[in-house]
């Protein structure tokens, strides 16, 4: 009988483990060429918040998403509006070549390995600094944006991400010219309001001239 309750506990912890969730905030920043923009993510569940952060502190604009249901809806807080946007189409598959390297290191408090994608058609290569844990949250929001930048249409071919969450990732020509990165600034794990994954009160939606 003790062996089974040992047993039962055992599994009841592999069933929580399983299914742990990252909620808090998580801070980064995007370059593109001379371009850098600061965005900040709000994780719980099946929601995410993202905000473009200006130079000022002040928001730029907002993305409440669900992953579960699929839907989008970008808010202009200067206006006080906002407008459902639907996904995209996945962006074609590329032929890539994957190397996950044994290459690690610390990033921001989080034990990283490199992986180093390569795409010779596209004249591309993006190095992943991962980081593996609770990041579940990841690959069904790059499914739910469908965007087309390398960084994140060869993240989704990519095989056992599940729970990997790019701390910094870095798109080069294969001659080593930077075109782009992303890097994590600050991650901060803490329980999230619901309200923050919410339209406002005193938003109008936006409806387009027909």
């Amino acid at each position: 009988m003790k062996k089974q309750l040992t047993l039962f506990a055992a599994t009841l912890c592999l069933a929580f483990t399983s299914v742990a969730q990252f909620e808090g905030i998580i801070d980064f920043v995007k370059k593109t060429g001379s371009i850098t923009v600061n965005y900040r993510y709000y994780i719980k569940g099946d929601n995410i918040r993202i905000e473009e952060i200006a130079e000022d502190g002040s928001i730029d604009g907002i993305e409440l998403i669900n992953t579960k249901q699929g839907k989008m809806y970008a808010l202009s807080p200067d206006r006080k509006m906002y407008m459902e946007v639907p996904s995209g189409k996945p962006a074609t598959a590329a032929k890539i070549e994957v190397d996950k390297t044994k290459v690690t290191k610390k990033i921001n408090g989080e034990d990283c390995t490199k992986w180093v994608v390569k795409c010779p058609d596209q004249d591309r290569v993006v190095n992943y600094w991962m980081a593996k844990g609770d990041y579940n949250f990841f690959v069904p929001l790059l499914k739910t944006l469908n965007r087309k930048e390398k960084l994140a249409s060869y993240f989704l071919q990519l095989e056992g991400t599940t729970g990997f969450f790019p701390i910094v990732g870095e798109e080069t020509k294969t001659d080593g010219t930077v075109v782009g990165s992303l890097e994590v600034i600050a991650i901060d794990r803490k329980t999230l309001d619901a309200s923050l994954f919410e339209i406002p009160k005193g938003y109008a939606k936006f409806e387009r001239d027909k």
